[in-house]
């Protein structure tokens, strides 16, 4: 039996496979005028929570051109026009040709049927290594 989603899940889960595909103008219809979305760490320059504001389609398309993105999803919570992710980030360095896998968690605020802001949660010690399936499945297991 397949699962039902709310919209606000299906929107999200919507969105993250439009990242995968590389569909930035279906992305861009997902996103209020004037979303964000703050990364909740400290940048390799020391930055703590670098942000990025009114994002357009070329920025996205910065991001959408990796080809070969997977989004392992480990759970998903929502409460009143929010969404919150937990998830596994899969995807080959362009340039190194390193495969690379993150844990992590986004946290998603909609209004309007439209993702206005974002907050994106991981190590990113983590998001430099390479590490195995086995290795970030631990972190998994029941």
């Amino acid at each position: 039996m397949a699962k039902k989603f709310s919209k606000n899940v299906k929107l999200v889960l919507d969105i993250l496979e439009n990242e995968v595909k590389g569909n930035v103008l279906g992305a861009m219809k997902k996103l209020h005028p004037h979303y964000t979305m703050t990364w909740v760490y400290q940048s390799s320059k020391g930055q703590l929570f670098p942000s990025a504001r009114k994002i357009s389609a070329k920025d996205l398309e910065k991001v959408y051109k990796i080809k070969d993105r997977h989004y392992d999803i480990k759970n998903i919570a929502e409460g009143k026009n929010l969404v919150m992710v937990e998830m596994v980030e899969s995807y080959t360095d362009p340039k190194t040709k390193k495969k690379f896998r993150t844990p992590l968690v986004i946290v998603l605020e909609l209004i309007n049927n439209k993702i206005k802001t974002g907050r994106h949660y991981c190590d990113p010690k983590l998001s430099y290594l390479y590490l195995s399936k086995k290795e970030v499945n631990k972190v998994f297991k029941k």
